[in-house]
């Protein structure tokens, strides 16, 4: 019978042993790799817990349900943390479009829907869809294919400029002005149950944009039909927010004249616009209590 070698066999029990380390080491690495996943994802999952309870935390601090000092901008938030995004759609005439403005992005919805986004990290998930129109009275607001464009956007926040810059053009009296600003509002309420509503009005206009006198044929001036409305949706409790007084107030403090904000006699120009967007935005949608009747 032949002979073993003893330095074959000594090899190959050394490589033996060297296959055995390697595999232990290995095993060891893996063992090591699967810790420190599994620290890892403990971590991940403590991490998330935590900032679960800290959502939950916030929502309840700015809950609607459970408090009445939260302001719109608290609303949306609690929207996005909610449902993970939030709708806003702007509802009315060319000034609400955003006719004058040099380009669109200088309008106040444009305008209002970046500076909501920059507020804080959940605001960035918010949309603003634009539903101005053109010429259109608070009456023609009830047509239902413009109903039924802002009911399929979605929106939790309705932020419904009254018109009435056409109403007072196109003469519209002063009770079918009254019947369609309350018929919009229980239309959206209707349909939307969930969505808040804030009317609001246009923006100052020159009288002689009609006739020198500033008066329509029914004998009324743009003011008269301003503090119409205003009184209409405030008797019913409804949010409010008097842009065309605030336009006023802040142009006499910085020394400017209603010519100096508008594009034409009507609508307003970059300025003008720049404005509307800074009152309705920090008067309006950061003031606790949803700004009411400011």
């Amino acid at each position: 019978m032949g002979q073993v070698d003893s330095g074959s066999f000594a090899f190959g029990k050394l490589s033996l042993n060297r296959r055995g380390c390697f595999r232990l080491k290995r095993v060891i690495k893996i063992s090591l790799a699967l810790a420190v996943l599994l620290v890892l994802l403990g971590m991940v999952r403590s991490e998330y817990r935590y900032k679960q309870v800290e959502i939950k935390e916030r929502m309840d601090e700015i809950n609607p349900a459970l408090h009445e000092d939260v302001s719109y901008l608290d609303f949306l938030t609690y929207r996005v943390l909610k449902n993970g995004s939030a709708r806003v759609a702007t509802l009315g005439s060319s000034v609400t479009k955003g006719v004058g403005a040099s380009v669109p992005g200088n309008s106040w919805r444009a305008l209002l829907q970046s500076e909501i986004r920059d507020s804080s990290r959940p605001l960035q998930h918010v949309t603003i869809s634009n539903h101005g129109h053109s010429g259109y009275t608070s009456v023609r607001l009830l047509e239902q294919d413009v109903v039924d464009k802002v009911i399929s956007s979605r929106p939790d926040l309705i932020i419904l400029e009254t018109s009435v810059i056409n109403n007072y053009r196109r003469s519209v009296s002063l009770p079918d002005t009254k019947s369609s600003i309350e018929l919009l509002y229980h239309t959206f309420k209707h349909e939307l149950p969930e969505a808040e509503i804030l009317f609001i009005s246009p923006n100052p206009i020159l009288k002689e944009n009609i006739d020198p006198s500033g008066l329509n044929s029914l004998g009324l001036t743009f003011e008269e039909y301003v503090d119409y409305t205003k009184q209409v949706i405030l008797a019913n409790d409804w949010n409010y927010f008097d842009t065309h007084g605030h336009m006023l107030a802040e142009m006499e403090a910085q020394g400017l004249t209603k010519e100096d904000t508008l594009n034409d006699m009507i609508h307003p120009n970059d300025l003008g616009y720049q404005i509307w967007f800074k009152e309705l935005f920090t008067e309006a949608l950061i003031t606790p209590y949803y700004g009411q009747h400011r």
